[in-house]
């Protein structure tokens, strides 16, 4: 009889889910409402039945009844206030893994709620657990979402958030999806990003829907929507009802009543490409070209990462100050003067070049900043050096991870997943401030090795989901720079079926 209510109570907070993922409010809140009077309904039935045991004199069974009728419905609860905040990882494990949104693969989400809890325990007191979790985490075969969000808790609870970042965002290129451990690495990545002030980031991320959101998630997906002004953001009575539904309100209250009393930071107004530079401003209209270049200089390599606009007018000043007569003229006058040999001064050009060269290619690899359309002896040296030194970086990381396959090297499966992110990350950083001409270079590599890589992981190492995940990539790659080749292999490699711990997967694509 108790099965029925608890059926009732696990379809409505289904409900509640789907509406909230298809931004349906109203019916959130609905479903939100009627599965917690159904849930208190459950517990309040398992503590009188308890009760009631212990009254009677049987209560050795109200043991029993109180884990299966009333810890159900307050699994979740008991995870996030009771055993996470105190660092309790193997209380966290089993709740998440018996009671908590149990499925088919039901120690994925135990084992992620397990790695949350350490990143609330003491530095001092959490080897142990570590060395726990990764133990479970390097035993389950093959790698899943769980493992990767698993062990993007642990590198949180190290301090070393880029990287906790940079794992809990490739989540979504994993073809196992646990949506209870999709909905606790979407909500790592909001509250990281609210913390860090990334509202802009957090809106985009919002419009993707890469994760489906928990309560707490989606509170702060509208906050970031109001503060990042996006069109259609929710008024103040959705955002109050969304505070309500969300846990943790007393921290939240503050963010609630900055943008319901319309306290946002103006967003800052676009700078226009050709606006003159502070440094620029400073400089009489009449100063010579050579002097007006070394200020540009100076102020971009003063800043702690340049703006694009402000290394996009430095080179320019440089283009002119070398092509300038007067320049050319002065040095010419300067040798005659010191009795130079014949040549003298344009050798001095290309050694001042290759000087301011090297200086911006340096700004520019630490701003990860492109080379500015320019057309001058700096613009053109620039344009050069930016694209083969970062093509031929990539190339060699890219042949560095496919020489392991040929070498025998065999490492663990999360280590192969990590190597693979830092890739896509690396080539998506390069191929950004490179441009198209640079993507299809480094996709030739890119695809050759990565197919050599993809080959072994599924063939040799059973690892079908980043096999599948590196095929996935390359194919859209393949897609972006138009090789029909890549393509059509890439396409048939990606419709392969995905042996997982949820079943058989196919992801149907279209070919484009």
């Amino acid at each position: 009889m108790y099965y029925l209510p608890y059926f009732l109570f696990a379809k409505l907070h289904q409900l509640a889910i789907d509406a909230r993922r298809r931004t349906r409010t109203g019916r959130y809140l609905v479903y939100s409402v009627l599965a917690g009077v159904v849930a208190a309904l459950l517990f309040a039935v398992g503590a009188a039945f308890a009760v009631l045991l212990v009254v009677v004199g049987l209560w050795w069974l109200a043991i029993p009844i109180v884990l299966f009728m009333a810890l159900p419905p307050i699994a979740t609860l008991a995870i996030r206030h009771v055993a996470v905040p105190l660092g309790w990882y193997r209380v966290a494990y089993y709740l998440g893994a018996t009671f908590a949104r149990a499925g088919k693969d039901a120690a994925a989400f135990g084992y992620v709620c397990a790695a949350w809890a350490l990143t609330r325990r003491r530095r001092d007191r959490a080897g142990d657990a570590e060395a726990w979790l990764a133990r479970h985490r390097d035993a389950r075969l093959p790698l899943g979402d769980a493992e990767v969000v698993t062990t993007g808790l642990i590198a949180a609870a190290r301090g070393d958030l880029i990287a906790a970042r940079q794992l809990m965002a490739s989540t979504p290129m994993i073809v196992e999806a646990h949506p209870a451990v999709r909905e606790l690495c979407g909500e790592w990545l909001a509250v990281d990003a609210a913390t860090r002030g990334a509202w802009a980031e957090l809106a985009r991320s919002a419009e993707t829907a890469a994760f489906p959101a928990t309560p707490l998630t989606w509170f702060l997906e509208g906050i970031a929507a109001r503060k990042a002004r996006v069109e259609g953001a929710p008024g103040d009575a959705e955002l109050l009802g969304r505070w309500l539904l969300a846990p943790h309100r007393l921290t939240t209250r503050a963010l609630l009543d900055e943008v319901r009393t319309g306290i946002v930071p103006p967003t800052p107004a676009a700078v226009p490409i050709d606006a003159p530079t502070i440094a620029e401003a400073e400089l009489p209209p009449d100063r010579p070209p050579l002097p007006r270049a070394i200020t540009a200089l100076l102020a971009v390599s003063g800043d702690v990462l340049p703006t694009r606009i402000a290394f996009a007018h430095a080179v320019a000043m440089w283009d002119a100050a070398l092509g300038d007569g007067a320049t050319r003229a002065w040095l010419a006058l300067r040798a005659t003067e010191l009795d130079a040999p014949l040549g003298a001064a344009d050798r001095a050009l290309r050694e001042v070049t290759t000087m301011v060269v090297d200086d911006l290619a340096a700004l520019a690899d630490a701003a990860a900043l492109g080379a500015p359309k320019a057309a001058g002896p700096v613009g053109d040296a620039l344009a050069r050096r930016l694209r083969h030194g970062r093509l031929d970086s990539l190339e060699a990381g890219f042949t560095r991870w496919a020489q392991r396959r040929a070498d025998g090297a065999v490492r663990l499966a999360i280590d192969e997943w990590r190597e693979f992110v830092a890739l896509y990350s690396a080539y998506g950083a390069a191929v950004a401030v490179g441009g198209t001409e640079l993507r299809r270079l480094a996709f030739q590599h890119a695809w050759t090795c990565g197919n050599k890589m993809a080959a072994w992981l599924w063939n040799a190492r059973n690892e079908y989901a980043l096999s599948h995940a590196i095929s996935r990539w390359l194919y859209d790659e393949a897609l972006a720079v138009g090789d029909t080749e890549a393509i059509d292999l890439g396409y048939r490699n990606c419709q392969l079926e995905i042996p997982t711990r949820l079943g058989r997967i196919t992801t149907p694509i279209a070919q484009r």
